[in-house]
This record gives structure tokens, sequence and C-alpha cells, in this order.
């Protein structure tokens, strides 16, 4: 049986990429709102529509558990020990059971 997907509103689309671009940590922001619970909680729900509306349901859903894990404070910042090269946007968090979100 062949799913058809229904077009969502093309206009949210643009709406909700800017959404996620205001909401994106700036590299000059990163060590100001990296440990922030709400902002880390709000890029991911931003991230999670857009993903929705490209019909990537799998990964949508990853991002809002991800951004439920964040307003629960079951993840964290886990720093930059070493400083390594890595980009604000390669950092990953790290919940308190260890295991490692991106």
């Amino acid at each position: 049986m062949v799913t058809t997907r229904h077009p969502l509103n093309p206009s949210a689309v643009p709406l909700a990429r800017a959404l996620l671009d205001a909401l994106r940590i700036r590299e000059r922001q990163w060590h100001t709102l990296k440990g922030s619970r709400r902002h880390r909680a709000a890029e991911q729900v931003a991230a999670g529509l857009n993903q929705l509306l490209h019909h990537q349901d799998q990964a949508a859903m990853a991002s809002f558990q991800t951004a439920l894990d964040w307003l629960r404070g079951d993840l964290h910042d886990p720093g930059c020990p070493d400083h390594q090269d890595e980009s604000p946007s390669t950092v990953r968090a790290a919940g308190r059971d260890g295991r490692v979100i991106e």
C-alpha cells in the first residue's frame, strides 16, 4: 500500500525556518546560552517543527523528546573540557545518566 503525504501549508515552512534561525545559538552567544534549559528546549522544538513540516516524523519526535529532556533538567551542557575544535552546532548534551544527546 502506498502512503500519500498530505502537503502541509507551504507558507509555514519559511516561517518555521525563520523561527529556527532566530533560536539557533550563534558562536558569540554560545557560552551565555549553552546551559539555558529553556533556550535549548526552544531550539529543539523549532528543529522538530521544521522536521515535521518536511515529513521527517522520527527526527521530529527525537527533537521534541530532547526538548522535554532539557526542560525537565535531564540534560545539561557537558562543557568543553579540552576546548576542542568543535563548533557550537556539533557540541552534544549529556544526560544525568551520562548518555550523550546531539
